[in-house]
């Protein structure tokens, strides 16, 4: 059996009563790091499920993913992966991998960005499509469809949840400020336009700021993080705002 689980959005003490019974119960533990910033420590989950927890890369999941599809048919294998298993694709994959194969398949959801954002009291029926912003070593041809993308959400009056670009295997990170001079130069938003950041959400580190772009710009602000550009403003949204 394979099990894919969430460690939520802060640390290992986001884990479930259900994933560390069934990390305890399994043959081979691993963690998959890659795909998003995670607060907790492998130490402590592994004090937590008193197991060992092998690290996982990308090639690990990708190119190599074989190798763990075949453990999974005779023993029992638990892949933790930060936020919800399923916010990424790679893990979409490796179910539907499973499925093909007849190999029997569990998926323990946990708390993601996707849900943590309404804290800031933005509504959920008003997000359109969310977007990456990339790190410049990784632009691949033009940005087109993420500006024009975001100016869409803008135009129909839908806020756009930004996701900040992570390479974790060398070590790089697209900083909030980065993020907001992207936005800037490729006039999506303007200095003086009030703009949503969400840092370390869900952690003891959690700061959410709604402030003008030209200022959040100058702040050194901890990841993991997100940016909201927002649309029209119902009049709950911004009490909600106003308060942060």
């Amino acid at each position: 059996m394979l099990i894919l689980a969430g460690l939520g959005i802060s640390d290992e003490e986001g884990l479930t009563l259900e994933e560390i019974k069934e990390a305890k119960d399994s043959d081979y533990v691993f963690l998959e790091s890659y795909t998003s910033i995670w607060l907790g420590s492998v130490e402590n989950l592994e004090k937590a499920i008193g197991k060992k927890v092998e690290i996982l890369r990308r090639s690990d999941l990708e190119e190599n993913v074989d190798k763990i599809i075949q453990l999974a048919k005779t023993k029992k294998v638990i892949i933790f992966v930060p936020g919800d298993p399923l916010a990424a694709t790679t893990h979409s994959s490796i179910i539907l991998e499973c499925k093909k194969r007849g190999i029997n398949f569990k998926i323990i959801h946990n708390s993601s960005i996707f849900s943590a954002i309404f804290e800031t009291g933005l509504h959920p029926y008003k997000f359109g499509q969310p977007f990456t912003i990339p790190l410049k070593e990784k632009v691949k041809g033009n940005l087109d469809s993420i500006i024009n993308g975001i100016k869409e959400n803008k135009k129909r009056g839908l806020h756009t949840l930004c996701l900040l670009d992570i390479d974790v295997e060398n070590n790089k990170f697209l900083e909030v400020r980065d993020a907001i001079k992207f936005l800037l130069e490729n006039d999506i938003i303007e200095d003086n336009e009030k703009i949503v950041v969400a840092s370390c959400i869900g952690s003891k580190y959690q700061k959410i700021i709604w402030e003008e772009a030209g200022k959040i710009v100058n702040m050194n602000l901890r990841l993991p993080a997100v940016v909201i550009v927002t649309g029209v403003l119902h009049f709950s949204e911004k009490e909600m705002l106003e308060n942060f």
